[in-house]
C-alpha cells in the first residue's frame, strides 16, 4: 500500500492535471469522485491525465492496471502502490 503522504500528494498531482488539461473543477476532484460520471471524463481523458502523472513521478501503470478504475481514489490508489514501488 502506497503511504498516506505519497497519496496525498499523488491526489493534488492528479487534481491539477484534470483543472488544468480538462477543464474539471478542482473541488469535484475527491477521491469519492466517478472518473466518468462525475467529472466527465472518457477513457482519452484519463490515459492522458495518468501519462501526465507517470512523467512527474517517474513510474508506469500498464492500461490493464487502470481497466477496472471508476473513482479518483482508485485511480490514486494505483498510482500511490507504484510510487511506494520506485521509492
Amino acid at each position: 500500500m502506497g503511504s498516506a503522504d505519497s497519496n496525498k500528494e499523488i491526489l493534488e498531482a492528479l487534481r491539477e492535471v484534470l483543472v488544468d488539461r480538462l477543464k474539471v473543477e478542482a473541488e469535484a476532484v475527491t477521491p469519492q469522485a466517478n472518473l466518468f460520471d462525475d467529472l466527465g471524463l472518457d477513457s482519452i481523458d484519463l490515459m492522458s491525465a495518468v501519462m501526465a502523472i507517470e512523467e512527474r513521478f517517474e513510474i508506469e501503470v500498464s492500461d490493464a492496471e487502470l481497466e477496472n478504475v471508476t473513482t479518483v481514489g482508485e485511480a490514486v490508489e494505483i498510482l500511490g502502490a507504484k510510487v511506494a514501488a520506485s521509492a
